[in-house]
């Protein structure tokens, strides 16, 4: 364990870094997007992105059917056992790569100059290419020993490499948007800066893992349910993209753009939690093969921490974020990014998202995926059913509705059980979490609603984010410190440990 929790610092220091870094850049580039290209450019491109999200779906089965297949055998040091899993990955990423090659080429062409964009379709066509080609040489040649990485704790190793990606890329595209208008260009610097970073990783892990042997007999019963965990990575993959695409089918570039502005917000967010958590999660699938009892007591205390923590950082978001977006997109004028409601209901609907996260573990260290997957089709439906028909009524807002609906109906379930099939407890332990921050949360509406400080300059602002996110988290601190004892008192004894080793 002394390893183990010296790569889960170095994994979560990494991560912090990284999504400090990756925050100041993420929100440069789309504000030089809508100033030089307007509002449907930018609606254009982040729906290519979205689309390309759902490409990855060939990897993503397969890719966490292998994670959990990894975390018995690295745990136990089996590096036999490891290497057979691996060649079957590799396998399997061999014959669907040829696949995935073919729907880029489709895409290309059918979003260049069949669907009416509005850009050149020669610059649509190369920004498609330009964009797949570093995923595509993951696909084929890295994505597996990322994989083994993660597992054995090596996280920190690939977000020092993406630190110095995100820095160099968005850099060097920042001096083409000053000196050119070249949208292909832009894309043609990132890929070679990517695609440099995916042959270091490549490089590194080869040189790490030198026992690992992708000839040997392949171990494809390890990865039986990559169609069942395809179904889960398809039912997220639903609910993180399919609002931008529907928006554009239904709505316009305009909207999707505004969209995008404030997923930008929430997406940074959101990765910076999964990120932070990421750095441990290698240790916590370990230990739910090897010491289930330490697991459970460990799992108790993370989970309370957690969801308490994701109510602090999306409460400050309703409170502040409004008035941040007016700042941002000032200036802007070819369509209205001010929208009350719009702020309100993304908070919603990432509260549900990243609050399950937890439970959502518990079902991916047990590989309980066949088991669940009725469960992430029905979630889908709800989503794209429930979505389509609330833009029509509702526009944009429509949109978060829709997976509102589905994230109450799949939280339910997954808190059910995880809890009563795998955790063997009752579910009040979550909802007790989510009951008492929820009130914390409803309390601090109460008092400041989304647009309590729209309008205000930067510097009033700062000052009242200061002033007010000392008492919010103060306030949340104590109410869980008071319902919670126990997650405390486990964190205290495991920090008391640390100090006296």
């Amino acid at each position: 364990m002394k390893h183990k929790d010296s790569r889960i610092k170095y994994n979560i220091v990494s991560s912090l870094i990284y999504q400090v870094v990756l925050i100041g850049l993420s929100f440069l580039l789309p504000r030089l997007y809508l100033e030089n290209f307007g509002s449907a450019v930018n609606g254009v491109l982040s729906t290519i992105k979205q689309i390309f999200m759902y490409l990855f779906l060939l990897e993503a089965g397969v890719g966490l059917a292998t994670t959990q297949a990894l975390y018995k055998r690295i745990g136990e040091n089996d590096q036999a056992g490891a290497s057979r899993v691996l060649s079957a990955t590799h396998i399997y990423y061999r014959k669907t790569g040829i696949v995935y090659l073919c729907i880029i080429l489709l895409l290309a062409v059918v979003y260049a100059y069949v669907v009416p964009t509005g850009m050149n379709s020669h610059v649509v066509f190369w920004i498609v290419i330009l964009t797949a080609l570093p995923a595509l040489f993951s696909y084929f040649v890295q994505a597996k020993y990322r994989i083994l990485m993660e597992v054995d704790g090596r996280k920190y190793v690939i977000n020092n490499s993406d630190i110095v990606v995100q820095l160099v890329a968005n850099l060097g595209k920042v001096l083409v948007l000053v000196f050119t208008d070249s949208l292909i260009l832009i894309q043609l610097v990132y890929c070679a800066i990517s695609m440099t970073q995916l042959a270091y990783l490549y490089a590194y892990a080869k040189r790490r893992y030198k026992w690992l042997d992708l000839n040997a007999e392949p171990d494809v019963a390890a990865i039986s349910q990559k169609n069942s965990v395809l179904v889960h990575q398809l039912s997220g993959m639903v609910f993180n993209n399919t609002d931008v695409i529907l928006l554009s089918v239904l709505c316009d570039f305009k909207v999707v753009s505004v969209y995008t502005i404030y997923h930008i917000f929430f997406s940074q967010i959101q990765n910076f939690i999964a990120n932070l958590i990421s750095g441990l999660q290698f240790a916590m699938g370990q230990m739910f093969h090897a010491d289930r009892q330490r697991f459970d007591k460990i799992y108790e205390m993370y989970e309370s921490l957690y969801i308490m923590g994701t109510f602090i950082i999306y409460t400050l978001m309703a409170v502040f974020l409004l008035p941040l977006i007016q700042i941002y997109t000032s200036g802007i004028t070819d369509t209205n990014y001010t929208n009350v409601t719009l702020v309100f209901l993304f908070v919603l609907m990432n509260l549900l998202s990243n609050g399950k996260i937890p439970v959502n573990n518990v079902l991916e260290y047990a590989g309980r995926f066949s088991d669940t997957r009725s469960q992430a089709i029905w979630e889908m439906v709800i989503n794209i059913v429930t979505s389509v028909v609330a833009i029509y009524f509702w526009g944009i807002c429509g949109a978060i509705l829709g997976t509102i609906a589905a994230l109450v109906y799949r939280s339910i379930v997954m808190i059910d059980y995880s809890n009563r099939k795998i955790l063997g407890r009752s579910v009040m332990k979550t909802y007790k979490c989510w009951l008492v921050n929820g009130a914390v949360f409803g309390v601090v509406m109460i008092i400041f609603f989304v647009d309590s400080f729209s309008g205000v300059s930067f510097g009033r602002l700062l000052l009242n984010g200061i002033l007010h996110s000392i008492w919010i988290v103060a306030l949340y601190l104590v109410v869980n410190f008071l319902f919670q004892r126990n997650s405390f008192q486990t964190l205290f004894e495991l920090l008391g440990r640390k100090q006296r080793v």
